[in-house]
């Protein structure tokens, strides 16, 4: 493997990293379609706790995947979105999306 390999493969690991734990993923695919509150995201993702989701969040938004918007001086009116950055990532969650659905139909699924 050469230095620009090494370079790509950093680079892809570092992407995993930030994306590839509990409850990410589902953040992103569901930011995928719009921007949501964090009650809405709550919601859409109705197995993760609050807790878990502001950390993911801030995870997501240090890493320029998510942005963090607010529409007044209300709490209750931040809303996130993914950046242009993380609707670079579609390709990913769209291939990952794939893989689980072939898995579920052929039963095959760990």
């Amino acid at each position: 493997m050469n230095q620009a390999d090494d370079l790509q493969t950093a680079r892809c690991m570092q992407v995993l990293s930030v994306i590839g734990d509990l409850w990410t993923l589902a953040i992103v695919m569901t930011l995928q379609e719009s921007g949501m509150r964090f009650n809405e995201l709550r919601r859409a993702i109705p197995k993760v706790n609050a807790v878990t989701l502001t950390n993911r969040l801030r995870k997501l938004e240090d890493a320029g995947i998510v942005s963090r918007v607010e529409e007044s001086r209300s709490k209750q009116s931040t809303v996130y979105d993914l950046t242009p950055f993380g609707h670079k990532l579609q390709p990913i969650v769209d291939a990952v999306r794939a893989v689980a659905l072939d898995l579920e139909r052929s039963g095959d699924a760990p």
